[in-house]
């Protein structure tokens, strides 16, 4: 393993990924020779419509599904070189996960939810880890609501609330999976406004899965995936607004488009 405090070493790099599904007698390519490399301090958004392998990616990114072909490195440690369980103890501590659907504890509070990736260390409820995880809850905006339980908040306050535990054990990387589906417009862009603030200020690297060009316009670049491949990569500064980004996808979707990925 490379060291992860050289500066030059990439956050997350996909190299040449191919990864199969069986169905039956049938074998499904969900991914076919995906490569991709974040850099340090870099937002990506990565867009495809349903079927496309964009969510595939993702779990191999993090370190969730094995691949069949090809490496996934964060920070320079290749993901199939570990072990099963080293590899949940690598995930935990380098790799920020932010779902659709949330998936906090419902018994919890939101110090305690945002507290279960330090706890998994050893040190359960130590002052140090409740000072963490109340400092990013306060900077997220929801000092007010440490000590509530997911049930008693709005779903904008639950994704937060799931941001600071992706955040909590300052991750090399950020992997969010449509992190907006299940919110409402003014709560999506509440959202957006965050991922942006943390990379612009912290220099997070975040990469997140969507399918909503009013979500991956916030990044700074943009890779599209269409059947397993990456098919067009761009700068994000090319379009005014969500609109035209939305009128580019649906040509390179459509294939009308002469797009060439990097």
């Amino acid at each position: 393993m490379s060291d992860p405090a050289s500066p030059s070493i990439a956050p997350l790099v996909v190299q040449g990924v191919t990864k199969r599904f069986h169905q039956g007698t049938a074998t499904v390519e969900a991914l076919h020779g995906v490569s991709l490399r974040v850099a340090p301090g870099e937002f990506v958004a990565v867009m495809g419509a349903s079927g496309s392998g964009k969510s595939t990616l993702l779990h191999v990114m993090a370190g969730l599904t094995r691949t069949d072909a090809g490496t996934v490195a964060v920070e320079g440690q290749s993901l199939s070189e570990l072990a099963d369980g080293t590899l949940t103890d690598f995930r935990r501590r380098r790799i920020g996960l932010v779902f659709q659907q949330f998936n906090l504890i419902p018994a919890l509070t939101a110090l305690e939810n945002v507290m279960l990736p330090l706890m998994a260390e050893g040190s359960r409820g130590s002052q140090e880890m409740r000072d963490r995880a109340t400092k990013l809850l306060e900077r997220l905006g929801l000092g007010q609501r440490i000590g509530h339980r997911p049930d008693a908040m709005s779903g904008g306050e639950q994704q937060r609330v799931a941001i600071a535990r992706a955040l909590v054990t300052d991750p090399a990387i950020v992997l969010a999976d449509e992190p907006t589906g299940s919110l409402d417009s003014i709560n999506g862009k509440a959202i957006c406004t965050l991922l942006k603030e943390l990379n612009d200020r912290d220099g997070r690297a975040i990469v997140v899965v969507t399918h909503e060009p009013a979500v991956a316009i916030w990044a700074r670049r943009i890779v599209v995936m269409k059947d397993g491949a990456v098919c067009a990569d761009f700068s994000a500064a090319e379009f005014p607004d969500a609109h035209a980004l939305a009128g580019r996808y649906q040509d390179i979707v459509a294939g009308t488009a002469a797009e060439v990925a990097r």
